[in-house]
């Protein structure tokens, strides 16, 4: 029989972990000397812990691993299983690689650099049926704006029809609050209606990719923007020109009204 540590020290663990797996049920010892508490395990154990470790390196928690080892799931349960981390696996490699883009783009904006291209021009007064909201800051918008969307596209097909294309959001701040709307530029009946006054000269340009990045691509404008000694005026707005997809994919035209300063 081996000694817990040279048991922790073949199954590539430490003594605390062993003794923490004992406590959950997962991995006891074969032996407890009843007079000087020392715990030994058989070799053959080493595979147990072995097994552990792998499903606990493919995202299972110990609570998901008990059942396992103690064979209470059978191949399809497991097989699901499976399915299951890989689907979750999945979603956060899209994550890391959404928040990767915005960090690279965050970068190329302080190093002063961008692959952004700017126009200027005039924005036409739009019509809206709409929903508004006020929050704190810009962080609080994409929980919110989301359904206020889908109850304008709930109305305008109980109204017997589908919202017409693009989808138009605009924001503005009074120093302590961000107030922004979401609509379509499509009469809802029963539905409030919003205006935007036509802008002689706006700052434009295209965005490609997931929400979580738009902010960067702001920064970048805003940047533009100053950069040209002009001055940002008005709600800005953005325009969704294909929500059709995966996020990496959409296209949104950022509009910022301005003046010269």
């Amino acid at each position: 029989m081996l000694s817990i540590g040279d048991f922790a020290r073949l199954a590539g663990v430490s003594v605390r972990m062993l003794r923490h797996y004992d406590q959950l049920g997962l991995v006891s010892p074969a032996r407890v000397d009843d007079h000087s508490g020392y715990r030994f395990y058989e070799p053959g154990q080493l595979s147990r812990v072995h097994a552990l470790l792998g499903l606990k390196d493919l995202g299972f928690t110990l609570e998901q691993i008990n059942p396992m080892l103690a064979g209470q799931v059978d191949a399809d349960r497991f097989r699901s299983l499976l399915d299951e981390r890989r689907a979750a696996l999945r979603d956060q490699i899209d994550a890391d690689r959404r928040r990767l883009d915005e960090v690279e783009r965050r970068l190329r904006w302080m190093d002063g650099s961008t692959t952004m291209e700017f126009t200027e021009k005039s924005l036409p007064a739009l019509t809206l049926s709409h929903r508004t909201a006020v929050v704190a800051d810009q962080t609080e918008i994409g929980p919110v704006i989301g359904p206020m969307f889908q109850d304008l596209v709930v109305a305008q097909v109980r109204a017997g029809g589908r919202p017409a294309h693009p989808a138009y959001a605009w924001y503005s701040g009074d120093g302590e609050k961000l107030h922004f709307g979401a609509g379509f530029a499509t009469s809802i009946e029963g539905e409030q209606q919003g205006h935007l006054e036509p802008v002689e000269r706006a700052v434009t340009t295209t965005y490609v990719g997931a929400m979580d990045g738009i902010g960067a691509a702001w920064a970048e404008l805003g940047s533009y923007v100053a950069a040209q000694g002009l001055e940002p005026v008005g709600p800005c707005r953005e325009v969704y020109l294909n929500t059709e997809g995966p996020q990496e994919g959409w296209v949104t035209e950022l509009q910022q009204p301005v003046a010269q300063g």
